[in-house]
């Protein structure tokens, strides 16, 4: 959330003028605030604690703002900070980069709705970095602090 309200004030990105629907639609925002905008238009903001998969409910194309962090309750990397963002990715998706992830819940008792994932999501993130911290580095798929950091 705090992502699509920074957005939201410093960037021509917009959230939906309707609370209740700006949390259940695609996109969370949209180039000038527009309703039902064209996928060039649209801006979905993701935050994830995993490096290279994106997940959503939503198959949708459009543009994607990946906020990823650690939780360091330490606060070793950033004094003052138990949350860090380490990585910032901005990639454009269409619906055929989605694969169906079938829910593991059962009929009537709950859990989760459906999802979608990326189809292999760290090739299409390759190039997609807009922020990496220079301090962390993924080891064995884990962000971690760099041994010297920057």
């Amino acid at each position: 959330m705090a992502g699509i309200k920074a957005l939201d004030a410093i960037s021509p990105y917009k959230r939906h003028k309707h609370p209740d629907i700006a949390q259940q639609r695609f996109p969370d925002l949209s180039l000038g605030g527009r309703l039902n905008p064209p996928p060039e238009l649209a801006l979905e903001s993701k935050g994830s604690r995993r490096p290279w998969t994106i997940q959503s409910h939503y198959n949708h194309a459009g543009w994607y703002i990946v906020w990823r962090y650690l939780v360091d309750p330490t606060m070793t990397i950033k004094q003052n900070r138990q949350v860090v963002i380490w990585r910032v990715d901005v990639v454009f998706l269409v619906s055929a980069d989605w694969k169906y992830e079938r829910s593991g819940a059962g009929t009537g008792q709950g859990g989760r709705t459906h999802t979608f994932g990326v189809v292999r999501a760290a090739e299409k993130l390759r190039n997609a970095g807009a922020f990496a911290h220079p301090g962390v580095i993924l080891r064995g798929g884990v962000p971690i602090l760099r041994e010297n950091p920057v």
